[in-house]
């Protein structure tokens, strides 16, 4: 499909469901073939499915983040089958809803494993052909957590906070004139993560009531920011912030 993106590769993490897969979609329309990593191996044939269904170009790439070795196979993988990425989109995480208090050493692994390992070694692995072919999009999910601290999210928040200092580090230090480094905060998404926590006694209205914008927000939403960010249009945007969260930051 012709667009702004076309003959370019992008490398979605987490992107069988949620905001992955919108974001994999609407770069795909854009013309980019668009790689559904994820480690659930039918979500992602699923989604890989209903992309191609659409007449978009996709492949799926099924890899446990999780393993210390993901990220280099990954990358072997996708070198071998000539679709080495100008455009990585870092949106896998685990997020673990604990208190400082109760802050378990499983909860700490598995989301700094996650979060921040697996983030710098697919930075490794895939940074330098980009700096190599001189175009480069680099884009974190990070969170509204971030600005707005939780309770219950107290080391979710900071692995993502850690994160973001990653990109904001490579934005300042890279200089290369067309590798970018942003990050994008969603807020209260209406993905299947949050559903669940929505649906508690009052939770909905409570997290509503925190919005000024008075709604939850869509995963599209979030697509669209990620496309201005790998488009022509976006290329002047380096080390940014963006929050999609209809104010909820504030």
């Amino acid at each position: 499909m012709a667009g702004p993106l076309s003959g370019r590769v992008a490398l979605v993490t987490g992107a069988a469901r949620g905001i992955g897969l919108a974001i994999a979609a609407r770069l795909a329309e854009a013309g980019a073939h668009a790689i559904i990593h994820d480690r659930d191996a039918g979500a992602a044939d699923a989604a890989l499915a209903d992309l191609r269904a659409r007449g978009l170009a996709a492949s799926a790439l099924i890899a446990d983040l999780a393993e210390d070795a993901a990220p280099a196979v990954m990358a072997a993988e996708l070198k071998a089958k000539g679709r080495e990425p100008d455009i990585l989109v870092l949106c896998a995480s685990v997020e673990i809803l604990e208190g400082w208090d109760a802050v378990s050493e499983a909860a700490m692994v598995a989301q700094t494993q996650i979060n921040l390992h697996a983030t710098m070694r697919l930075l490794q692995n895939f940074l330098p052909g980009m700096l190599a072919r001189g175009f480069g999009r680099v884009i974190a999910i990070g969170s509204v957590q971030e600005a707005r601290p939780n309770p219950s999210h107290f080391y979710y928040a900071a692995t993502k906070a850690a994160q973001t200092s990653m990109i904001l580090n490579l934005a300042r230090t890279t200089q290369a004139p067309d590798v970018t480094f942003n990050i994008v905060k969603p807020g209260a998404i209406l993905t299947d993560r949050n559903r669940s926590v929505l649906a508690q006694p009052g939770r909905g209205k409570q997290v509503l009531a925190r919005i000024p914008l008075g709604r939850l927000g869509r995963p599209e939403d979030c697509a669209g920011v990620a496309l201005l960010l790998c488009s022509p249009e976006g290329s002047y945007l380096n080390g940014a912030e963006i929050a999609v969260d209809g104010g909820m930051r504030l």
